[in-house]
């Protein structure tokens, strides 16, 4: 009886922290397209975190344009090169995200002191049963069937495919999940380079037919002694 009496205890304590850190969020992205298939009671949190985690990496790796999918590139590639830190990319924001999200225990697991996302979570279940891409939902599927949903074997394939993950609700999460917000869940707002980054330029605007709608059009000078002859080039015969 009195150990049941702690585990309820214990649970209704996590339970009320959880919702006191998600309660402390100002969340940005509410309105925005849904990214997950599912319904989960932390879907709001869940929602931010990936879209506040996607601004993160743009305002890092490319500010001028805000392109998603270069942004998930350089990610991916820094993170297999081993030259990944997170607290020069993550904002406040995403800190905050992330210690809501860590008193979730069920969605993290630690092993030798390093913690990943928890592959028999139902978000992971998720995740894998509504991936777009087929080639990619198939071998996201047989990596977690054989419990091999490892960093070192899915980033492979995750660097050859940003096109779709900034196109995919579903990968995104992963993502965001797996190798951003399970490596902040300790971390402080004193070791963020840029916790609080300035509103970004708005992207530049693309050329069009070769025209750089970036540049002011250059305006004709008349040349000296040049009149406008508005009968020019018509034939009063």
């Amino acid at each position: 009886m009195q150990t049941t009496f702690k585990f309820l205890a214990l649970l209704i304590f996590v339970t009320f922290s959880s919702c006191n850190n998600s309660k402390t969020i100002d969340y940005k992205y509410s309105e925005s397209p849904k990214v997950l298939a599912c319904d989960f009671p932390n879907g709001d949190l869940l929602q931010e975190a990936v879209y506040a985690f996607e601004n993160d990496i743009i305002n890092s790796y490319d500010m001028q344009y805000r392109n998603a999918a270069k942004s998930y590139s350089k990610l991916i590639s820094t993170r297999l090169r081993g030259q990944l830190k997170l607290t020069d990319i993550a904002s406040e924001h995403s800190l905050k995200i992330a210690k809501a999200l860590k008193e979730d225990s069920s969605l993290w697991v630690t092993n030798n002191g390093v913690t990943s996302l928890n592959t028999s979570h139902p978000v992971v279940d998720c995740i894998a049963n509504n991936i777009k891409d087929k080639g990619i939902k198939t071998t996201y599927n047989a990596l977690l069937s054989t419990n091999s949903l490892k960093p070192n074997l899915i980033l492979p394939l995750l660097s050859g495919s940003t096109r779709f993950i900034q196109a995919d609700g579903s990968l995104k999460t992963y993502v965001a999940l797996e190798f951003f917000y399970s490596q902040l869940l300790n971390t402080t707002v004193e070791e963020l380079k840029n916790p609080n980054p300035q509103a970004q330029p708005e992207p530049a605007k693309p050329s069009v037919n070769g025209v750089d709608l970036n540049r002011t059009p250059k305006q004709e000078v008349p040349k000296k002694g040049a009149t406008n002859d508005p009968h020019a080039g018509h034939n009063h015969d």
